[in-house]
């Protein structure tokens, strides 16, 4: 997670900064971003986001996904059957191919994988010892709650990543859009995919 969270936050600055720039030619697509991201903002069920920067041989991504459409419920745990399913969900995602599928050309290997959620009693009391008011913070994510999956790939032939077919739709059938945010060597661009679209191009 250390190691993945620092060139992300880096990323996202970045993105803000151009979709600033951007933005100032273009006032619908503005509207139309401005109506994605405060889509995003609300926890809109049915619709993840995804940040992808390849960078030499490192290819990062970052998942972010409402609990309710990965496990069917957004609070804490409450039996042994919705603690099977946080369990199972952390297995999946720590299995890359739940994800998406790279070339075997670019020979990626996953060096890192971390999945956050707030879904178990043990894990929230750890997250949020922190600067915040625990009460306010179980509050919160009893209203509504993401999971976190950030993966960090070493790839010895990153010329090879043309595309890459995202398999969450097939797996979380729950998932309607993803909202994706891309850098390249080649730029950054924004997109949407969805389960009859679901091939993410890296390479024009």
């Amino acid at each position: 997670m250390r190691k993945i969270a620092l060139p992300l936050l880096l990323v996202a600055s970045s993105l803000s900064f151009a979709d600033t720039h951007d933005h100032d030619h273009d006032h619908k697509h503005d509207d139309d971003h401005q109506h994605d991201q405060s889509q995003l903002d609300s926890h809109v069920h049915g619709m993840a986001q995804l940040d992808v920067v390849l960078e030499g041989a490192m290819l990062l991504a970052s998942l972010k996904a409402p609990a309710a459409d990965l496990v069917g419920f957004e609070h804490i745990a409450e039996n042994e059957d919705q603690i099977i399913q946080v369990y199972d969900l952390v297995g999946r995602m720590n299995l890359p191919e739940t994800f998406w599928s790279l070339p075997e050309a670019a020979v990626c290997e996953a060096e890192d994988i971390h999945v956050e959620h707030h879904l178990l009693e043990d894990e929230d009391e750890q997250d949020h010892d922190h600067d915040h008011d625990h009460e306010d913070e179980q509050d919160h994510h009893a209203a509504h709650s993401d999971v976190i999956v950030d993966y960090y790939y070493s790839c010895e032939h990153p010329e090879q990543l043309e595309q890459i077919r995202v398999n969450l739709f097939n797996t979380y059938p729950s998932l309607q859009e993803l909202q994706v945010q891309l850098i390249t060597p080649d730029g950054q661009q924004g997109l949407t995919l969805n389960a009859g679209q679901n091939i993410l191009r890296l390479k024009e």
